[in-house]
């Protein structure tokens, strides 16, 4: 099979190699487009497994974990053609459905610079593209000209609310944003990285975090959005949530929430990021 010039695949990798594995692997293995997997310095050894399983993919190991946004960010500057995109490793898509994604783009005469597939079956309807707020990040197809005027994912975030800022960013500039449910990429929702305690701590402090900056950064200010309000309503969850597991969750997001609050960032010093202890 000829390689596309039209097209590169992106995944980013967090204790991710068996997932991605089962869901990618007919995929980056028909040659149909370049691949590049930034692996976000992942303990399994996903690096040496990856590079042994996919020879053909570019595999690019951090030496620390940077986050989504800004791995995705190292995978698109290395983009040449001028289409990219950027992948869950825990989502199935065969060549065909990439195509039929990527035909859509080809074929848009509208100013429009970002595009997602269904990942939900309840979502893949049939309908032809429509222009929307937002898309999942867990499958974005950049047009890489329009992309670069727009700028790449927020480097101030680790984790959460990236793709809604860049969708946001994208149509401040005039940009349109299409869910193509007449596509269908299936997501094995929760399975891109090994969860743990550590990690649902770290996600969850995060989520309080990057909520709170998205919705200050684009002054999106409601009643329901704002960080005050958030950080009561999730302090009073943390509390009275009859679900342990629950109340631990909500706890974590009012970490976030709090730290934002107080001028703290979502790296530290080192780079590494901030909510894991």
């Amino acid at each position: 099979m000829q390689t596309s010039s039209q097209l590169t695949i992106i995944t980013v990798s967090y204790n991710s190699q068996k997932i991605l594995t089962q869901c990618l692997a007919p995929l980056i293995e028909s040659g149909k487009y370049p691949v590049i997997i930034i692996d976000n310095a992942s303990p399994d050894d996903s690096e040496s497994v990856l590079k042994h399983r996919f020879p053909r993919a570019k595999t690019i190991a951090l030496k620390q974990n940077i986050g989504y946004g800004r791995a995705a960010n190292v995978g698109l500057e290395m983009v040449e053609t001028p289409y990219a995109l950027l992948i869950n490793p825990d989502l199935k898509a065969g060549v065909e459905d990439i195509q039929q994604l990527l035909n859509h783009a080809l074929t848009d005469s509208s100013q429009t610079a970002i595009w997602g597939p269904a990942s939900e079956k309840k979502d893949n309807t049939g309908a032809s593209p429509q222009a929307v707020k937002w898309i999942s990040g867990c499958a974005m197809l950049f047009e890489m000209d329009k992309l670069r005027k727009i700028g790449l994912f927020d480097e101030n975030i680790f984790l959460f609310f990236e793709e809604t800022d860049l969708c946001e960013r994208a149509q401040a500039m005039g940009f349109t944003v299409k869910q193509c449910n007449d596509v269908y990429f299936e997501h094995l929702l929760g399975q891109a990285s090994t969860p743990s305690p550590t990690i649902e701590q770290l996600k969850n402090w995060h989520f309080g975090w990057s909520s709170a900056y998205f919705h200050a950064k684009h002054k999106l200010l409601s009643k329901k959005t704002n960080p005050t309000r958030r950080l009561f309503t999730y302090r009073r969850k943390s509390i009275f949530n009859l679900n342990s597991t629950s109340r631990i969750k909500y706890k974590n997001r009012a970490n976030g929430i709090r730290a934002f609050l107080n001028g703290e960032k979502a790296f530290d010093r080192q780079g590494l990021p901030a909510g894991s202890k």
